[in-house]
């Protein structure tokens, strides 16, 4: 005859804590056609589908987006990362291309510092 022993240890299981919402890296009102324009531009530029970035990071600038980006394809293999600017008021995108994320997101800091500056000049 079979006779199971149960463990003299009993396991005690915490529950899970529940997490806390993820903070929102941008806020956008999506009822101004810029703002709509932009959140869809980059749900079409980082979709699995038509993907041609990787996000790595991203935050808001006054009339503008700022994100890091990895180039899913791209010619120039020394510098696959930029710095994308996506604008909120027209359709538009400019980028700057850097040869690692560190220097992509370390412009995009220099940037957020030189507008706090420009700001409280005002």
């Amino acid at each position: 005859m079979c006779c199971h022993v149960r463990s003299a240890s009993a396991s005690r299981r915490q529950s899970p804590r529940p997490l806390a919402p993820p903070l929102p890296l941008a806020l956008l009102d999506l009822s101004k056609p810029g703002e709509r324009q932009a959140h869809d531009f980059l749900g079409r530029a980082t979709s699995k589908h038509d993907r041609i970035w990787r996000l790595i990071s991203l935050r808001r600038q006054g009339d503008v987006l700022l994100c890091v980006v990895r180039w899913v394809y791209r010619d120039n293999a020394a510098k696959p990362y930029s710095l994308a600017e996506v604008s909120l008021t027209k359709a538009a995108v400019c980028w700057q291309d850097y040869a690692s994320t560190e220097a992509a997101q370390a412009e995009m800091e220099r940037c957020g510092a030189v507008s706090a500056i420009r700001e409280g000049a005002d």
